[in-house]
């Protein structure tokens, strides 16, 4: 199919009539059942009715129970086709599966071989669907208790490893603790070696789930410390999600995480600039980007920033448009495959009110938020509200430009307030550390998890900011 400067080839593997992505791919709870899920979480009397003095308690692990449970009643009712799976973890690993057989339970020195762990997670028996597991699955949750340490670094390598058997598979790591078992330790990383292999080891795991198009989604309970900062890059990396949950509203999280309907698999993209160009924030210098997304939903927003090279620039000014070209190779979740090719002539000018008339204001605050924030989580604080408070005049000066109205406005004041922690906090943040020694880890050793959370959540402000922006219009 040719579109003009858009070209879209689309061909069709030998699949079965009405294949569904979506019904093949393993949804996976990965649960922490360590002992600090006992504690206790008063619960609110929504009822108005009058129990005296005493108040209500559940545990974390209940409360774990229930959210659950909702979330497969939820599932049964709605996707009785999909296939859902268990794994919970805490001085050892036990792998339910569906629930039909009896879990494989891993322990002890097989928790420091990330080989053989990804052999397990690999070679565990496809989840049977929903409709055929529910009870033997309820049965397995009501019958979870809570004890031991937390060994949660094993136990994420063994779901991401069981669900890249199938492209668009999402893993739902769930815990209120940081991982303490030699593997991914994140609790003692005092000295920078330690701290250096397990920051690496959660970067491989999110390299293994993008290669097989696995989302992991990171939750984390309300008043716990789980180095969000550095677990929650899975999510990040892959697409998932990274919040902090009160325990009572898991189950609304967890259904949050499940509409999320993923619109393509092993998605890659290609950006090629002329020569006299290059990508800013990147570890090279070089005219060309390529980037493995994983999964895609409608909602995905990717966006780049890139300079004319300072040798180069009475050269691009002799020309009057450069061109820019993006492919993107994909699946689609009924099998078909896809190659998209976006090519473009931008036009060249040295008139800075024409420039400022031509910038879209929502990219401009999506790239603000993304960019920022990726600074943030990278350690280069300093850089980050640098390049925030300047995009910040430019969307300024673009404003004033474009002859602009009150609703647009209101959504500008919106966006500024969800990018107050760079503004802010970062900023007395960066004062309280100036006497220690700032490297890069240091800073991200020294993020909250609730900064961690806010900064997660920048870097995936995407097309809900444009869809708002277009509804002023």
């Amino acid at each position: 199919m040719n579109m003009g400067e858009e070209q879209l080839h689309i061909w069709d593997p030998e699949m079965p009539i009405g294949y569904n992505l979506a019904e093949d791919s393993i949804l996976i709870f990965c649960i922490d059942i360590s002992g600090s899920m006992s504690v206790t979480t008063e619960i609110p009397n929504e009822t108005g009715y009058n129990y005296g003095t005493s108040a209500c308690y559940t545990t974390r692990m209940e409360a774990v129970k229930t959210g659950l449970l909702e979330s497969l009643y939820n599932l049964y009712r709605h996707c009785p086709k999909r296939r859902v799976a268990l794994i919970t973890f805490s001085d050892k690993i036990k792998i339910y599966g569906d629930g039909t057989l009896e879990p494989k339970v891993l322990e002890d020195s097989e928790l420091l071989d990330p080989d053989y762990l990804t052999v397990q997670g690999k070679c565990q028996p496809m989840p049977c669907k929903l409709e055929e597991t529910l009870c033997a699955l309820e049965s397995r949750i009501e019958r979870l208790t809570e004890n031991g340490a937390t060994a949660l670094g094993p136990a994420a390598l063994v779901a991401i490893a069981m669900a890249s058997q199938k492209p668009g598979s999402k893993v739902i790591i769930c815990t209120d603790g940081r991982a303490n078992t030699d593997l991914g330790n994140l609790e003692d990383i005092t000295e920078e070696s330690a701290y250096k292999s397990s920051k690496l080891y959660y970067s491989n795991l999110a390299d293994l789930a993008l290669e097989h198009s696995v989302v992991v989604s990171v939750l984390t309970l309300e008043g716990t410390d789980c180095r969000l900062a550095d677990l929650g890059q899975l999510a990040d990396r892959t697409g998932g999600k990274v919040n902090i949950v009160h325990p009572l509203h898991l189950a609304n999280e967890f259904q949050s995480i499940l509409e999320e309907e993923i619109t393509a698999t092993n998605v890659k993209v290609k950006v090629y600039l002329p020569n006299t160009m290059y990508f800013l924030y990147k570890d090279h210098t070089e005219p060309l980007l390529e980037q493995t997304i994983g999964v895609t939903t409608s909602d995905t927003v990717m966006t780049l920033e890139f300079g004319i090279q300072s040798s180069k620039v009475q050269e691009v000014l002799r020309y009057s448009q450069l061109p820019i070209q993006v492919q993107l190779t994909f699946s689609l979740m009924d099998g078909r495959k896809g190659h998209r090719i976006i090519s473009q002539r931008r036009p060249v000018t040295n008139d800075s009110s024409a420039a400022l008339e031509s910038i879209s204001v929502s990219v401009l605050q999506i790239h603000s938020a993304q960019l920022s924030a990726q600074l943030v989580m990278e350690g280069h604080v300093e850089e980050a509200t640098k390049v925030a408070l300047a995009l910040k005049d430019l969307i300024d000066e673009v404003l004033k430009q474009q002859a602009d109205n009150g609703n647009s406005q209101i959504v500008y004041g919106e966006w500024e307030n969800a990018m107050s922690p760079i503004y802010e906090d970062l900023s007395m943040y960066m004062q309280k550390t100036d006497e220690e020694k700032n490297t890069r880890n240091n800073v991200i050793k020294s993020l909250t998890d609730e900064m961690a959370s806010m900064m997660f959540h920048l870097k995936k402000a995407r097309q809900k900011v444009l869809n708002k922006l277009k509804h002023t219009e």
